[in-house]
């Protein structure tokens, strides 16, 4: 446990290019800062954010900012409450931005690849599908990295993006991001 005064004295040595001591303060608030993030996420949308992710985006924005100058902190509680209020706020865009009309994720079905149009066959495939099958996936994953190949791989196989992230040892974020080019990717062809 870091004792307060260190802890302002740590964001002066991030201003100052520390990267030891951005590690410092992560480690030290990011545990806390989770639980708070999760409070304000719904549990509609625990498919597709956590309260990690939100932390890492506060996180980003703050070491940012602090960067450039914009937080005067002068002791651990002023601290805490500007980090508190950056994890709420980007944890209550995340609920705006997934439950927009266009994102809703009540109208997103289990199990699909994240891409409505996509619809499967009605009949039994036979060989000629697999090659077919086989051709559009390499044209589909053309030039994109081999970790895109594992997660439409784990996808077909049934498993959440969640499931996925956890597997590969990847953020959710990540594989929701992989999902969407490949969607989009399929919706081109």
């Amino acid at each position: 446990m870091l004792d307060p005064n260190s802890l302002v004295d740590l964001v002066q040595q991030h201003r100052r290019g520390d990267p030891e001591a951005a590690r410092q303060l992560f480690a030290h608030y990011a545990q806390r800062l989770s639980r708070l993030a999760d409070r304000y996420l719904s549990q509609k949308l625990a498919g597709r954010i956590e309260g990690e992710d939100v932390v890492q985006s506060a996180f980003r924005t703050f070491f940012r900012r602090t960067t450039a100058g914009e937080f005067q902190i002068d002791s651990s509680a002023q601290l805490w409450q500007l980090l508190a209020r950056i994890t709420v706020r980007k944890a209550r865009a995340q609920g705006r931005y997934h439950t927009a009309a266009v994102r809703d994720i009540a109208a997103e079905k289990p199990g699909a690849l994240n891409d409505p149009g996509l619809e499967l066959a009605a009949h039994k495939p036979g060989p000629e599908d697999a090659v077919i099958l086989m051709d559009h996936i390499e044209a589909l994953l053309k030039g994109l990295p081999t970790r895109y190949c594992e997660i439409l791989e784990l996808r077909l196989q049934g498993y959440s993006a969640p499931d996925i992230a956890s597997r590969l040892g990847v953020a959710r974020r990540t594989v929701y991001r992989a999902l969407e080019l490949l969607g989009q990717r399929l919706g081109k062809m």
